[in-house]
């Protein structure tokens, strides 16, 4: 009996110290799994982006997007992390978030920028994009092995001035770009 008040104790000590324990819990919007590749592009300037819906930013209302993970094969000449707010389903609205990438990439790896000011997330679409120059054919952005999502191919191209998916650029390769948001409190 004694053996069972101070296991009762004792469970009920862990219990309380437990009870308090406030935790920042993260969570990410993401389209990707694992990095596979990343195609070759013709020299040009282009945004790769994942577009986050209304309906999929409306459950982080209120929280923050504290950072960007992307993945770079080959490291491109110039590079730009950009965040729209906004927009349609086939172009990003209006740039609320813009950092210089340059000089902080490790190539292939995933890479992390610490968002410099963490973003609201208002319920609004999220276009997360990485802009980069290329002078010659390169592998360098990301990308999983798909299916690809609708909203994880999108891509600009200077050259033509418009959005599309890669798979319409590639002629029907289905893959999501290794482009991660993390969402704080």
């Amino acid at each position: 009996m004694k053996k069972i008040n101070i296991l009762i104790l004792g469970l009920a000590i862990l219990f309380a110290a437990c009870g308090g324990d406030e935790r920042n819990v993260e969570s990410s919007l993401r389209y990707d799994s694992d990095n596979v590749t990343a195609p070759i592009l013709p020299p040009d300037t282009y945004e790769t982006a994942a577009r986050f819906p209304e309906n999929v930013t409306r459950d982080y209302v209120g929280k923050n997007l504290t950072q960007i993970s992307y993945y770079i094969a080959e490291t491109p000449l110039q590079t730009t992390l950009k965040i729209y707010s906004g927009g349609t389903s086939n172009a990003p609205g209006q740039v609320v978030y813009e950092a210089t990438l340059t000089g902080t990439i490790t190539q292939n790896a995933f890479n992390a920028h610490v968002l410099s000011t963490p973003l609201e997330i208002t319920g609004e679409d999220l276009w997360v994009s990485i802009r980069f120059r290329l002078n010659r054919g390169l592998q360098s952005i990301g990308c999983d092995a798909g299916p690809g999502d609708v909203n994880g191919d999108w891509m600009y191209q200077e050259s033509t001035n418009e959005w599309t998916s890669f798979n319409a650029f590639s002629g029907g390769e289905s893959i999501n770009w290794n482009i991660r948001g993390v969402v704080g409190e």
